[in-house]
């Protein structure tokens, strides 16, 4: 167990959403689990459109929720903020897991981009 031993208290969870003003306001969240970073997440607001352009999950704590949690979280956020649209940026079509969590939302599928297949998803507020 991490950290040595220590059992992990998945009852101990705390979020942490920073904004930064400016022109495009930026914010980045964090989540940790008994004090463990465990997912990290990066975006910004472009006029009325709530943009997530990195997330990630340290592997050993995939599937327990933190990222559905984040997610629903942000798009409270987005909605506080009287954004119209929250989309998911550049995601690949083998990330299953992150697309099953984003369909869950309502997140629909924008068109592939040429250049890599990846698309966006996007949830309307």
């Amino acid at each position: 167990m991490w950290p040595f031993g220590k059992t992990l208290d998945l009852n101990k969870i705390e979020i942490h959403l920073h904004f930064w003003d400016g022109d495009d306001p930026t914010y980045t969240v964090k989540l940790s689990a008994d004090k463990l970073e465990v997912l990290e997440g990066l975006g910004f607001i472009q006029g009325a459109d709530f943009r997530l352009s990195n997330i990630v999950t340290v592997p050993a704590f995939r599937q327990k929720g933190f990222g559905t949690t984040v997610i629903g979280t942000l798009i409270g956020a987005a909605r506080a903020r009287r954004c119209a649209s929250f989309t998911l940026e550049d995601v690949s079509p083998k990330n299953t897991g992150a697309i099953s969590i984003y369909q869950r939302f309502g997140a629909v599928a924008l068109p592939p981009k040429a250049s890599n297949g990846h698309s966006d998803f996007q949830i309307r507020l």
